[in-house]
């Protein structure tokens, strides 16, 4: 089953977790068997072919957020990102409470700072690391991500409009040395 959560049906998820939001939407189906999408996929669903409508429900869980926008100015990258309620890393990370777990954030940083300022690809060290606030399904976020000219370094920060989830810095490259 596919189901889309309202922003009531969202925070429903977020404070009582993906099982219990399953069950009061289909009693009776496991709650492996439920999907949800956000809001912002009614279009989406609702102009769906049966095949299309089969072919989402298999795809596997998606292991980042959805890249709404992004910017690069200056070796900085600027990620706007939504966090689906569906997101592999939620399951079983709290089951009543689902988190985004801290090391799903800093690989996000990793993989962003790679992908768009060239970076290494390798964690050697995570520095000044601070989680500040949790990360939860729905949630619009803002990943900055920095490269510090002339080192390994990457700067991070993931903020929304409640304020700063996120920060600290990962040292970067190859591990043979």
């Amino acid at each position: 089953m596919l189901g889309v959560l309202s922003e009531d049906g969202m925070r429903a998820l977020r404070h009582t977790g993906h099982a219990a939001v399953a069950g009061a939407c289909a009693p009776g189906l496991p709650a492996g068997n439920v999907r949800f999408l956000d809001d912002s996929e009614r279009h989406a669903l609702e102009t769906a072919s049966e095949p299309e409508l089969a072919t989402l429900y298999s795809a596997p869980f998606p292991a980042r957020p959805v890249v709404t926008a992004s910017r690069l100015a200056d070796g900085t990258a600027i990620l706007d990102l939504r966090v689906p309620p569906d997101l592999a890393c939620l399951r079983g990370h709290f089951p009543a409470l689902p988190v985004v777990p801290g090391v799903a954030q800093l690989g996000w940083a990793l993989e962003f700072g790679a992908k768009l300022l060239g970076a290494v690809p390798t964690m050697r060290a995570c520095l000044s690391v601070k989680f500040e606030r949790i990360i939860q399904p729905g949630r619009s976020l803002r990943l900055r991500v920095a490269s510090q000219a002339g080192t390994s370094m990457l700067r991070f920060e993931y903020s929304s409009a409640l304020g700063r989830h996120s920060s600290g810095r990962i040292e970067t490259g190859r591990g043979d040395g």
